[in-house]
């Protein structure tokens, strides 16, 4: 079992422990009576400890070689309930200084009752020392217990709402079952409020895309130099016939015209986008500053924040869109003005002019 950590008033970052099934015969302990050094195992009991593990991150007011990077605790080397006749060992390891690519590490063995380094010409650790390494120890032992409980606490809370939804599911659908029986895989849970949050925005979001798209396909049906050829009309013949001046000076003015439509169309979208983006900031800075916020109003945050944030990538994806397909379509309407016979007169080279 590990856990990892970030932003721990102690700096602790990481902790693990390491059991040893060899330790057991017959699923009991081997040697007699329990130990306090096991790990309960579902389903196998009591499990002894063979080493538990602890990181911590640096700390800059202490030196870097009396600064512990790691603690490592080997217990089940103890032949003995008592801890200090036992013969374990704790292995200290130490930031580096920078720059370097060593770092500072020291073995205590349990030996008469105390803490010893080896060799013992090394030098040994004090009465203050070792009581802080046996306090360690013990702290480590309660915590990565006190982890087990809580892991263990949610694990049967979530097994209990899941009963109570597979029961409630069942009686919708008029059948009798045993909770007590783990569910099957089809037995899926009710989506939660955020996830029909999530997909109502996506929903709308689509929504949305799709009449834009309608919008767009019906505008591109109408004859768009429609608007542009009303000038040009011979009123007796009711047919429209341009010389390459009037030909490119409407072909400019559609473009130019397309152009902006496109480029408004992303302004929106954009300022919807900032929008949103500014009202999520708001709310944001507005429960940082209510500092008693109650339960129910960061309930209520967070659900309008995942509401938030998934239109915002709606908007995203909608701009990026929009810039693809802007292209696309200018492309498509360069070819249509070369393409309609209207405007022929503006690939036409005027005559050249005779000398007299």
């Amino acid at each position: 079992m590990f856990e990892y950590f970030e932003d721990r008033d102690d700096r602790l970052i990481y902790h693990s422990v390491t059991l040893d099934p060899t330790a057991m015969i017959n699923g009991t302990l081997r040697g007699g009576p329990k130990s306090k050094d096991t790990y309960p195992v579902d389903s196998v009991g009591e499990v002894p400890i063979k080493k538990m593990t602890q990181k911590y991150a640096r700390n800059p007011e202490v030196p870097a070689d009396e600064d512990i990077a790691k603690i490592s605790f080997y217990l089940s080397e103890q032949t003995s309930s008592s801890i200090y006749s036992s013969t374990g060992k704790i292995r200290v390891d130490y930031h580096r200084e920078p720059g370097s690519l060593t770092f500072g590490q020291a073995m205590y063995h349990y030996e008469d009752g105390n803490l010893r380094r080896r060799p013992s010409n090394l030098r040994q650790p004090t009465q203050v020392q070792v009581h802080k390494l046996l306090q360690m120890q013990s702290s480590c032992r309660d915590t990565i217990m006190a982890s087990h409980t809580s892991i263990q606490q949610e694990l049967t809370t979530r097994r209990k709402d899941e009963i109570s939804i597979r029961g409630m599911r069942s009686v919708s659908a008029g059948k009798k079952r045993d909770l007590t029986i783990p569910g099957s895989r089809d037995d899926v849970l009710e989506p939660s409020v955020y996830d029909l949050a999530r997909e109502s925005a996506r929903v709308e979001g689509t929504r949305e895309g799709a009449e834009e798209e309608k919008q767009e396909e019906q505008t591109s049906k109408v004859d768009i130099l429609a608007p542009y050829l009303v000038d040009f009309i011979n009123k007796e013949t009711g047919l429209v016939q341009l010389d390459s001046l009037q030909a490119e000076l409407v072909a400019k003015k559609c473009t130019t015209d397309f152009r902006k439509r496109l480029t408004d169309r992303a302004e929106i979208i954009q300022r919807r986008l900032e929008e949103e983006q500014e009202l999520l900031r708001k709310r944001r800075a507005q429960m940082q500053r209510r500092g008693d916020s109650v339960e129910r109003d960061e309930r209520d945050f967070e659900q309008y924040q995942n509401q938030a944030m998934f239109r915002t990538q709606i908007l995203e994806q909608r701009l990026a869109r929009h810039e693809m397909q802007a292209i696309e379509k200018f492309q498509d309407l360069e070819r249509m003005l070369q393409e309609d016979p209207r405007l022929a007169a503006m690939w036409q080279k005027e005559p050249a002019a005779v000398k007299g």
